[in-house]
């Protein structure tokens, strides 16, 4: 029996304004890509992405809601993902854990031993001025794109698919 990957849940902010989108260089991929992390315990996965997004940009942002459901007294409705993605972080730790299970050590880029990501992936709206501020425990490097600047990207085909889906997505969502 073949164990199964280890999935660490992790979510992001599409921030699109003035027709640009607000991306980051990471630092351990080296591609651009959209802010975003892992979800704390017992933390709903907009409220991660929004965290995620400030922690990396310095920008306060909110997830927009794709509805306009009314709460109840017994339910509270949260944003939608505007889309859900798993991918591979870490082939490597995968099949080091399942070929020396005894003696495994996560490597160093992905230390919590994650191997895939299922990303809850957002688009959100800024909460007050856009004031953007480098992390550089995280990223090299921040900057606006608009959709034509997206296809000569240094980054990765998947990444390109969900910003062009966002800017396409910000269009039919209503406030």
């Amino acid at each position: 029996m073949t164990m199964p990957p280890k999935i660490c849940y992790t979510a992001a902010g599409i921030l699109i304004n003035d027709d640009k989108v607000l991306l980051v260089k990471h630092k351990k991929l080296g591609i651009w890509l959209n802010p975003g992390g892992h979800i704390e315990p017992n933390e709903l996965p907009h409220l991660a992405a929004e965290r995620e997004f400030f922690e990396e940009t310095g920008v306060k942002v909110r997830a927009k809601y794709s509805h306009n459901f009314p709460h109840t007294e017994v339910d509270e409705f949260v944003p939608t993902p505007m889309l859900c993605n798993l991918h591979w972080v870490s082939r490597r730790n995968y099949e080091q854990r399942v070929q020396f299970p005894q003696t495994y050590v996560p490597e160093k880029t992905w230390s919590r031993g994650c191997e895939q990501h299922l990303n809850f992936m957002y688009l959100l709206e800024p909460v007050a001025e856009v004031n953007i501020q480098l992390n550089t425990s995280e990223s090299d490097d921040i900057a606006w794109y608009n959709q034509q600047d997206i296809q000569d990207l240094q980054t990765l085909d998947n990444i390109r698919i969900e910003i062009t889906t966002a800017f396409e997505y910000a269009k039919n969502i209503t406030d």
